[in-house]
């Protein structure tokens, strides 16, 4: 499975929880840094994310991962506000 397709899986697992909550997924990814995998959503929602937003999508996410387990490699999962992102091509 490719970075892409990690990342796009981890959209339809997350999205549902997002649309629960009100909240809007605005990208997901799948990246090595420092020799180290990192799974990351980005969400946002009307006046703004707050941490307390991030630990209940987290932590709803996170027993949803437990039970898919399609990631062969160890990862950090991070759940976080958009705030300033450069766009990418």
């Amino acid at each position: 499975m490719t970075e892409k397709e990690i990342a796009d899986k981890f959209a339809t697992l997350v999205k549902p929880v997002t649309d629960e909550n009100g909240f809007e997924l605005i990208r997901t990814e799948y990246v090595k840094e420092n020799g180290n995998y990192y799974l990351r959503a980005y969400i946002d929602k009307e006046g703004g994310i707050t941490i307390d937003d991030c630990v209940a999508v987290s932590r709803r996410v996170s027993k949803i991962l437990d039970k898919e387990d399609y990631i062969p490699e160890a990862y950090t999962m991070e759940i976080s506000s958009p705030g300033f992102m450069e766009e990418q091509n």
